[in-house]
């Protein structure tokens, strides 16, 4: 079974526990850099901790968390900060990858990829009805949201050796080995891989029977989707402190596909095939019992390979029901995550104190209410 190993996790690594200065007026600065290499970086400055770190943002939304002692020289330049038009950011991914690649645009998101061109049809259809269902649920739950202010960029790889020599080079400090896809929060791509692994296939009809064999691909595209537009609404903030349980369990419980839709795909909600079994086996071996409360204390378990199967599962199974038997109080705790600062961590206590908040009481204190609702889940045929 494969689990993904989100770059959310690499984020947290370098939150810091200080205060950082508000985000600048949105011109655009220029930053001359020392170490390791002379470079220079101009963007937006997003946020800035005094004599310690700026977090600045290129126009084609990559993130850069400079230490204090890199910058040799800072300008404003009293431009103001502009985006990357489609265009503009159709030829920086074009720069990215190898020979070979081309750009499809949809109504809101630029595709750079390598597939056949049908393939690259069929999973932009699939990324817009998440989009819609995305803000379609966001609308259902109270959760006031906006439209991201420019296309997402998607990069899809029609083999697993550019696939992972991409991954390798963008955050080498992780390895991506059995992993089909993931979203990066320092480059605001979403990246995937062909499953399919068949250039040669034409028809959408041959596409969606290849990949009714391979649900993953589907759900990866969803989860990962999902990820992405979480931090490009407004419901998440990049480089913030944002508790993997949430981050993971909301992309979870839209993931799950759907063999009767012509997209193997068409609402979130659906129970998941893969956590509710897991979960309930976890009960069976008497691995859920007191435990629920260090999935919103710490990140841990999903760093660690030995317990990150059993953290999906719980994060799974607490968002699934928090979702639909907590609705008001899980938009009072969405509500609070739109609300991080970038390069601000929380600590355990802090977590706590804030999910208490929002829900009245701990997930220990509602594990028999917790159960006794995924007992009742069925899994889709």
């Amino acid at each position: 079974m494969v689990f993904r190993l989100s770059i959310i996790v690499a984020v947290c690594l370098l939150l810091t526990r200080l205060h950082p200065c508000s985000a600048g007026d949105e011109s655009t600065w220029k930053l001359t850099l020392g170490e390791p290499k002379s470079t220079v970086l101009t963007g937006r400055i997003v946020a800035e901790i005094p004599n310690s770190a700026v977090l600045l943002e290129e126009r084609n939304g990559r993130l850069h968390q400079i230490s204090a002692g890199q910058i040799q020289a800072r300008e404003d330049t009293a431009e103001p900060f502009v985006r990357c038009t489609s265009a503009e950011l159709a030829t920086d991914l074009l720069l990215q990858v190898p020979a070979g690649f081309e750009i499809t645009e949809t109504a809101h998101y630029v595709v750079c990829s390598n597939s056949a061109p049908e393939y690259v049809e069929f999973c932009g259809k699939l990324l817009e009805v998440v989009f819609d269902q995305y803000f379609l649920f966001m609308a259902e739950q109270k959760i006031e949201v906006t439209a991201p202010i420019q296309r997402l960029p998607i990069v899809i790889f029609a083999s697993s050796g550019e696939f992972q020599t991409f991954a390798a080079k963008q955050h080498p400090e992780i390895s991506f080995a059995d992993t089909p896809g993931y979203y990066s929060v320092t480059d605001n791509q979403t990246l995937l891989l062909d499953l399919t692994g068949d250039r040669s296939v034409r028809s959408a009809s041959t596409i969606r029977r290849r990949l009714s064999e391979k649900p993953l691909q589907v759900a990866t595209v969803v989860h990962e989707a999902v990820h992405q537009l979480a931090f490009n609404s407004g419901l998440q903030v990049r480089m913030a402190d944002n508790p993997l349980w949430i981050s993971e369990g909301l992309a979870m419980y839209f993931e799950t596909t759907s063999s009767r839709s012509s997209l193997l795909w068409n609402r979130p909600g659906l129970v998941n095939r893969r956590h509710q079994p897991g979960f309930m086996k976890l009960l069976d071996d008497h691995h859920v019992s007191g435990t629920m409360n260090t999935l919103i204390e710490s990140d841990s378990a999903f760093m660690d390979s030995a317990e990150m199967p059993a953290a999906y599962g719980k994060a799974w199974a607490l968002t699934h029901f928090l979702v639909r038997e907590k609705k008001v109080e899980m938009q009072k705790y969405l509500v609070t995550l739109s609300q991080r600062k970038p390069m601000v961590g929380l600590n355990d206590a802090a977590r706590t104190q804030e999910f208490l908040a929002a829900f009245g009481k701990l997930p220990d204190e509602m594990e028999e209410e917790l159960v006794s609702y995924i007992r009742r889940q069925r899994v889709p045929k």
